[in-house]
This record gives C-alpha cells, structure tokens and sequence, in this order.
C-alpha cells in the first residue's frame, strides 16, 4: 500500500470520528438544574445566610432514605411555627422527573413517598421561612 493511500485512510478516519462525536453530541440533553440559573446566582447570598441560620441551630436537619420512603427530619426550633417553603427534588437525568412540595411537617418530620419519585440522582433543595427567620438545605440524593 503506497503512502498516498495511508494518509487518505487516515483522513477518512479521522472525519468518520468527528463525525460520530458531533452526533453523539447533538443527541445529549443539555438541560439546566435550574431554569431561572441567572436569576437564583444574583440571589445567592441569602442562600449562604439561610444556609448559616441552619448551622447555628442545636438540632440538625436530618434525610433519610429509607426502601420506601424519603424522610426529612427537621430543627424543632427552625419548623415550631407553621414554616412556609419548599422542598425541590431536581432530576439529575431528565426535568420531567423533577418534584416540588410544599413544606408539610408533622411532629418535625416530612415523609416523600419514593413511588412519586423515579429512580436516580436528585439534587435536593429546602428552603423554607420560620418566624421571620430563613433557612435553606440542599444535598445530593440517590434514590434507589
């Protein structure tokens, strides 16, 4: 095989790779965690003094994954007064698996049902209000 030869085999491998790569990468999703990412970035220093009111309570937020049930146990000093808020579970896989609820607590636990929930990494967000006072969680979860 003569050189001429080698270097169009090889021309033609390597547009064959890049070829195969720029398709692999127009079939990626490429959704955001948040959509309103520029917005919630502006707003982040409240998250980082939510984030210190959690840390300087005696009690710590608690999640527990249970088989069938997402438990989050919460402060009694930061959920004693009809807390206002939300808990944001974000799909690491597809947006459309992303759950939103309101904060609901009894005797300072919230229980998620894992049947709502589809099977994979969720990045978890609390961020709820008790007396004036704002607090704010999140942490990666991986429900099985």
């Amino acid at each position: 095989m003569s050189w001429g030869n080698k270097i169009l085999i090889g021309f033609l491998t390597f547009v064959i790779g890049i070829s195969s790569l720029v398709y692999i990468a127009m079939k990626q999703s490429n959704e955001v965690i948040d959509d309103n990412y520029y917005e919630s970035e502006l707003k982040y220093q409240d998250k980082i003094d939510a984030s210190k009111n959690l840390a300087l309570l005696a009690e710590k937020l608690i999640v527990i994954n249970n088989e069938n049930e997402l438990a989050i146990q919460f402060p009694k000093e930061a959920v004693n007064n009809h807390p206002q808020g939300k808990i944001q579970l974000l799909s690491a896989l597809q947006h459309s698996n992303d759950v939103m609820l309101n904060i609901a607590v009894v005797n300072n636990v919230q229980s998620i049902n894992k049947n709502k929930l589809v099977k994979g990494t969720y990045f978890l967000k609390i961020d709820w209000a008790n007396n004036g006072i704002k607090y704010y969680h999140q942490q990666n979860i991986n429900i099985q």
